[in-house]
C-alpha cells in the first residue's frame, strides 16, 4: 500500500508540475546544446591556427623551402649519413634514410625518450615492428611544414608520398603525420613521432580532505591529452569517481573555460571505485586538439561520491548529497 501511495503522489506532482518539469528539461538540453557547440567552435578554430602557421618558413638552414617535396634522391644520396642531427631538416632526412632502409637502430637513436616511454617503444626491435614497418612498408619521400613552436620544441606536419618516381609520380600511399623536433642541450635535434607533440612528468600530489590525486604525467598528441594519475581514498568508505551516467564527469577547461570531455577512458564505461586505504591510476584520454598557445589549465572531477555503499542503499539516489567536486591545477 505504501508503494502504491508513494506512485499516486509522484504522478500528482509531475501532473501538476508539468510545466515547470518541461521548461527544466529543455533548459538543460539547450545547456547541453552551447556546451558542445562551443567545444565544437574551439576545436574548429585550433585547426584553423595551425593550418595558418603551416605557411610559415623553418627556420634550418636548409635548401628546402616550406613544404617542398624532399625526393628519394635526395633522401639516399650517399652522403646524407654523414649530416648531423644539428637542424630540423637534417634531422628529419636521417631519419626518413635510416627507416626506408630498416635501420631501426640509428632510427631509434633519434627519437626522445619521453616519446619511447609513451608509445611504449621499449627497443629498436619493437620501434622497429610498431612503427618502421609500418609507416615505412615502402621507402618513404615526404614534405616538411612548420605548425608552431613552442621553446625548443617545434611542431611540423609531415606529409609522405611514397616513392613518387617509382610510382610515375602519383603519390602512393600519401598521408599525414605530425613531428616533433626537441632541441637538446647539446643542440641537436631529437624527434617525437606518431603525432606524439610532448610529454610532462608532473609527480604534483594534491590533497582534498580523504582524497589525494597525484598527477604523474601528461601525454600531449596532435588530436588530445592523455593523463596518467593516482587517486587515493584515505577515508575508511569507498569512494567513487562517477562515470558515464554523469555528463562530463571528469573533463579539463582552458583559462576561458571551455569544456574538454573524456573520451575513451575508464570513465566512459562506468564509475571508478577506490576502496578504502588504497590507490588507484588511471590514464584518462580527453578530446583537446594541441594548440601552444591554448593549453588545458585545470582538470575537473565533478562528482565523487564519498561513500559508495550508503548511494547503493539509498532509495532516492537522485537527492543524494555526500559527495564532493575536485579541481586540479595542471
Amino acid at each position: 500500500m505504501k508503494e502504491v501511495s508513494n506512485i499516486n503522489s509522484l504522478r500528482s506532482f509531475i501532473n501538476k508540475n508539468q510545466k515547470t518539469i518541461i521548461y527544466v528539461i529543455i533548459g538543460v538540453v539547450f545547456a547541453l546544446i552551447i556546451i558542445y557547440s562551443l567545444n565544437y567552435y574551439y576545436a574548429k578554430k585550433e585547426e584553423e591556427n595551425q593550418k595558418e602557421l603551416e605557411g610559415s618558413n623553418i627556420t634550418t638552414g636548409s635548401v628546402y623551402t616550406n613544404g617542398q617535396n624532399v625526393t628519394m634522391d635526395n633522401i639516399n644520396d650517399e652522403g646524407v649519413t654523414d649530416l648531423s642531427n644539428e637542424t630540423i631538416e637534417n634531422t628529419m632526412k636521417l631519419f626518413v634514410n635510416y627507416c626506408n632502409n630498416g635501420d631501426g637502430e640509428n632510427a631509434f637513436n633519434l627519437i626522445t625518450e619521453e616519446c619511447k616511454t609513451a608509445l611504449k617503444y621499449y627497443d629498436a626491435k619493437t620501434f622497429k615492428e610498431y612503427y618502421i614497418d609500418l609507416r615505412f612498408a615502402e621507402p618513404q619521400e615526404y614534405s616538411i611544414s612548420r605548425v608552431s613552436q613552442d621553446g625548443n620544441t617545434v611542431l611540423c606536419k609531415v606529409t609522405f608520398n611514397g616513392d613518387m618516381l617509382a610510382t610515375g609520380g602519383a603519390k602512393f600511399t600519401a598521408n599525414d603525420e605530425y613531428y616533433t623536433f626537441v632541441k637538446q642541450d647539446d643542440g641537436s635535434y631529437k624527434i617525437n613521432v606518431n603525432n606524439y607533440i610532448y610529454g610532462e612528468n608532473k609527480n604534483t600530489r594534491y590533497v582534498f580532505d580523504d582524497i589525494d590525486v597525484k598527477i604523474d604525467t601528461i601525454d600531449t598528441y596532435s588530436r588530445y591529452v592523455e593523463i596518467t594519475m593516482e587517486l587515493q581514498n584515505n577515508s575508511d568508505k569507498t569512494i567513487a569517481f562517477t562515470g558515464y551516467e554523469e555528463d562530463n564527469s571528469v573533463y579539463l577547461i582552458n583559462e576561458e573555460e571551455v569544456v574538454y570531455s573524456s573520451m575513451n577512458s575508464e570513465f566512459d564505461e562506468g564509475d571508478i571505485l577506490v576502496q578504502p586505504g588504497s590507490v588507484k591510476k588511471v590514464t584518462v584520454r580527453f578530446n583537446k586538439v594541441y594548440s601552444a598557445s591554448n593549453k588545458p589549465t585545470k582538470m575537473i572531477f565533478s562528482k565523487v561520491i564519498l561513500d559508495y555503499q550508503d548511494y547503493l542503499d539509498t532509495h532516492n539516489r537522485t537527492s543524494y548529497s555526500n559527495y564532493t567536486s575536485i579541481q586540479v591545477t595542471l
